[in-house]
């Protein structure tokens, strides 16, 4: 029976990429995502190199939310 990683790679430096080009700084993201901000500081310098799959879901998730809404400027207006 195959079994589910236990943890999963991140690339530090490109996370990091993808966070400052949605716009987010460091702890709105780590809020978002449900992580502190060290272990998020950690994990975009390299000092962490794995996650475990629930937290890297919930920071995926929070970051591709983050860039979905910085390519739709307008989705605060669209609720009024």
């Amino acid at each position: 029976m195959h079994q589910p990683p236990t943890t999963l790679p991140v690339d530090g430096s490109e996370l990091r990429k993808r966070r400052m080009a949605a716009g987010l700084e460091i702890d709105d993201l780590a809020t978002a995502a449900g992580i502190s901000r060290s272990y998020l500081s950690h994990l975009e310098t390299g000092s962490r190199t794995q996650m475990r799959p629930a937290r890297y879901k919930r920071l995926f998730d929070a970051l591709s939310a983050a860039e979905r809404a910085q390519k739709n400027p307008y989705r605060e207006a669209d609720k009024e």
